[in-house]
C-alpha cells in the first residue's frame, strides 16, 4: 500500500538531523507483501520583494523479495529567493536486509546527507547491523540491533551561536569507526491508533561510554477513516561532544495528515 503524507506543519522538515532515524522508515511486517511506501511533498510560494519558492519532498519505500528486503529513503529541499538559492539540502539512504528462519536479520546500509540546517555540510555513513526480533505479532513488533559503522562528517559554523564562534571558522571534518545500537517498536494500539518508537546509541570504539550520541523518536497516528489519518512526531538527539559547538540538544516536531491508498 502506498502512502501520501500531506504536511500540515511543513517548516520543521527544514531541520533535518545528522541521524536519520531509519527505524521510522516504512517496514513490511507481512511476509506475503512485496511493496510499501510513503511520500511527503510540500510547496510554498510567496510574492514579496522577489519571488520566494520553497520545495520539500520526502519519500521512503520498502521492497521484499524471497528472503531479502530493500529500503530506500530520500529527502530533497530547495529554497530560492529570487535568483538566490538560500538552502538546498537533503539525504539519500539505502538498506539491504537478509532474513533467516530465526529471529536474526543481517542488514547493511549507507547514507549520504548534504546541507543540513545546523551546519552539517556533508555526511557519509556505511555500516552493518545484526537485527534481533524481540517480538512480532500481526499488530506490530519490537526489535533490537547492533553493529559497526564508518562515519564521515564535514561541518561549518552556520549553526553556532555568535558567543561560541572561534577565530577560525573554516569548515572542519571528522571520520571515525563507531558502534550503533538501537531498540525500536511499531504497534497498533487499537483499530484507530498506531504508535512507533525508537532509541539509538552511537559512539566511537576508542571510548564507547564517554560522550556518546543518544537519539530517540516517537510517533502517534490516529485514523479517521480507512484511508485518512493524522500523525504527530517527535525526534531528538543529544550529542555530548559535537564537532562544532552547536547546541548539544536537537529537537524536531512535526505533524502530518496521512492519506493512504
Amino acid at each position: 500500500m502506498k502512502k501520501i503524507l500531506l504536511v500540515c506543519c511543513w517548516l520543521p522538515f527544514l531541520a533535518q538531523s545528522q541521524l536519520l532515524f531509519p527505524e521510522s522508515f516504512v517496514v513490511i511486517f507481512d511476509s506475503t507483501r512485496h511493496f510499501k511506501g510513503s511520500v511527503a511533498p510540500s510547496l510554498e510560494i510567496k510574492t514579496q520583494r522577489q519571488l520566494y519558492v520553497e520545495i520539500t519532498n520526502r519519500a521512503d519505500m520498502a521492497f521484499r523479495f524471497k528472503n531479502h528486503g530493500i529500503t530506500v529513503a530520500n529527502k530533497f529541499e530547495l529554497t530560492r529567493d529570487g535568483s538566490e538559492t538560500i538552502l538546498s539540502g537533503g539525504f539519500i539512504y539505502g538498506k539491504f536486509k537478509t532474513f533467516y528462519d530465526n529471529p536474526f536479520v543481517l542488514e547493511h546500509y549507507a547514507q549520504h546527507q548534504w546541507a543540513e540546517a545546523r551546519g552539517l555540510e556533508r555526511k557519509i555513513a556505511i555500516g552493518s547491523n545484526v537485527r534481533y526480533k524481540l517480538l512480532k505479532t500481526q499488530k506490530g513488533g519490537a526489535f533490537a540491533g547492533i553493529g559497526p559503522f564508518y562515519e564521515y562528517e564535514l561541518w561549518n559554523y552556520r549553526g553556532v551561536p555568535d558567543d561560541r564562534l572561534p577565530l577560525n571558522t573554516t569548515s572542519i571534518s571528522a571520520r571515525e569507526w563507531k558502534l550503533n545500537v538501537y531498540l525500536s517498536t511499531k504497534r497498533e494500539l487499537s483499530e484507530k491508533i498506531r504508535f512507533e518508537g525508537s532509541v539509538y546509541f552511537q559512539n566511537g570504539f576508542n571510548d564507547l561510554f564517554s560522550e556518546p550520541r543518544w537519539a530517540g523518536a516517537i510517533a502517534f497516528s490516529y485514523s479517521f477513516t480507512e484511508n485518512i489519518a493524522f500523525g504527530v512526531n517527535l525526534q531528538t538527539i543529544y550529542d555530548y561532544n559535537p564537532i562544532v559547538p552547536v547546541d548539544k540538544l536537537w529537537l524536531n516536531t512535526f505533524s502530518a495528515l496521512e492519506v493512504t491508498f
